[in-house]
C-alpha cells in the first residue's frame, strides 16, 4: 500500500463494545477520583481484539488486553482486583446475545515482539482527558499487528488482515518496525519472522491477471 493511501487511524467508541470498554474504565476513573489521585496517576495502553474493534469494528472481543505502563499510585491501590470486579455487559448484534467484557489479568506486552516506540504511536481515548486521573491509550494499528506475530492464531491473523484491509497499515512500515522489534524480542525469533514474511507476501502479491 502506498503512503498516499494510508488512512489516518481513528478510534470509534460508539459501538456497544466500545461503550462497554469506556464504562469499564470509567469505573476505574471514579475509584481513582475517590482516592484523590492526580491527573494521569494511572496510564494504561490497550492492544488485542478490543483495540482492533475500535479501529475497524471487524469483530467483537470479550477480553481487554491492557497493560499499565506508568503509575504514581501508592501500593495499596489494587488495579487488577478492581478491574476483575467490573465486567461490563454489552449486546452483540451479530450473535444476538448479551456478552460480558472482562479485563485480562494475565496479559503483558512481553507475550510477543513489541517495538520500543509503540507508546509514541498510540492514540489517547478522548473520554479520558489530560485532567483525568486515568489516561487510556490504544496501540497503533501497526503495533497491534507486530504484537500478534508471535502467537499468530487464526484470530490474530484475521485481525491483522482487517487492519490491512482498512488501509491502516503500510507494508513498508510493518516490515521495518516488525524486524526492529523481532531483533530485540526475547522469545524465539523464527516464528514471528516467518509469519511476517507470509503476511507481506500476501499483501504484496499482485492481483490475478496483473503484472508483477
Amino acid at each position: 500500500m502506498d503512503s498516499l493511501d494510508l488512512m489516518p487511524p481513528r478510534l470509534n467508541t460508539h459501538s456497544d463494545l466500545g461503550q462497554a470498554l469506556i464504562s469499564m474504565f470509567k469505573s476505574v476513573e471514579a475509584e481513582l477520583a475517590q482516592e484523590q489521585a492526580g491527573p494521569g496517576a494511572l496510564k494504561i495502553i490497550i492492544f488485542g481484539g478490543c483495540a482492533v474493534h475500535l479501529y475497524t469494528h471487524h469483530r467483537v472481543s470479550m477480553d481487554v488486553d491492557g497493560e499499565c505502563y506508568e503509575t504514581s499510585l501508592a501500593g495499596h491501590f489494587d488495579l487488577q482486583a478492581l478491574l476483575a470486579e467490573v465486567p461490563q455487559a454489552f449486546f452483540d448484534v451479530q450473535s444476538g446475545r448479551v456478552l460480558e467484557l472482562h479485563y485480562d489479568l494475565h496479559y503483558t506486552t512481553t507475550f510477543g515482539p513489541i517495538h520500543e516506540d509503540y507508546l509514541d504511536r498510540s492514540l489517547p481515548l478522548a473520554e479520558f482527558p489530560e485532567n483525568s486521573p486515568l489516561h487510556v491509550r490504544i496501540a497503533a494499528p501497526v503495533d497491534i499487528a507486530i504484537s500478534k506475530l508471535a502467537r499468530a492464531t487464526e484470530q490474530d491473523l484475521s485481525d491483522i488482515h482487517a487492519l490491512f484491509r482498512s488501509g491502516l497499515i503500510l507494508t513498508t512500515e510493518l516490515r521495518r518496525l516488525a524486524l526492529e522489534a523481532i531483533d530485540v524480542y526475547v522469545g524465539s525469533k523464527e516464528p514471528p519472522t516467518t509469519v511476517l514474511t507470509h503476511l507481506l507476501h500476501d499483501f504484496l502479491e499482485p492481483e490475478d491477471g496483473e503484472a508483477s
